[in-house]
C-alpha cells in the first residue's frame, strides 16, 4: 500500500472499492520527477510490451487522445526508486484530497495543483497541465471549442479547503 503523506490521502474509491492501481516503469527523471500527487501518462513510443511513463513533466498534460494517471506512490518513496516504478490510480471512480504542494522524502517541496486551492470551486472541471492539477475556468469549457476544453477534464473540485491549502477532487 502507498505511503501517504499528512496532507495527500485518497478519501474514496482505493483501495477496497472501485479504483484501479497500476505500477509504470518510471521512463526517466531528467525532466519528470515522478512523485505523489502529480501526474503521468504513458510514453507512446515505448513498444515493447511494457507500460512505461513519458519522461516529460511540461508534456503531461489532459487532451484529446492523452490519458493521464494519478502517481500514488511515488519517488518520495524509497520503495519506488528502488523499483524504478510508480503507482497510479488509473480509473473506476475516486476521491482524493490533494495540497498545492507535497513534500518528498527529502524533505523538498513540489508542486501538486498549478496554484493556490482559493483559485478552485467546488463543481468546477479540473485538468492536467505540465504533470499538475489545473482550474478549468468556465469560458474554456463554454468557448467554441468546447469538445476540446471537456476532453482535457479529469475530474471535478468537491470541496475547497482555502485555510489548508487543498482541495478534494472525484476523479471517474
Amino acid at each position: 500500500m502507498a505511503v501517504l503523506s499528512n496532507k495527500f490521502d485518497i478519501l474514496r474509491g482505493w483501495p477496497n472499492a472501485s479504483a484501479v492501481a497500476e505500477d509504470f516503469i518510471i521512463g526517466g527523471t531528467s525532466s519528470h520527477p515522478h512523485k505523489q500527487g502529480q501526474w503521468v501518462t504513458l510514453d507512446t513510443t515505448v513498444t515493447d510490451g511494457t507500460m512505461t511513463t513519458l519522461d516529460n513533466l511540461n508534456n503531461t498534460d489532459s487532451s484529446v487522445g492523452v490519458s493521464c494517471y494519478l502517481i500514488i506512490e511515488g519517488r518520495d518513496d524509497y520503495s519506488s526508486q528502488f523499483a524504478n516504478r510508480v503507482t497510479c490510480l488509473i480509473g473506476g471512480g475516486y476521491m482524493v484530497r490533494l495540497p498545492q504542494t507535497g513534500v518528498d522524502s527529502d524533505g523538498q517541496n513540489y508542486n501538486i495543483l498549478s496554484v493556490a486551492a482559493s483559485n478552485f470551486a467546488p463543481g468546477q472541471p479540473v485538468k492536467v497541465a505540465d504533470g499538475v492539477l489545473a482550474p478549468v475556468p468556465a469560458i474554456d469549457v463554454d468557448a467554441a471549442d468546447e469538445g476540446l476544453a471537456r476532453a482535457s477534464i479529469v475530474g471535478r473540485v468537491m470541496a475547497v479547503n482555502a485555510a489548508d491549502n487543498t482541495i478534494d477532487i472525484f476523479v471517474s
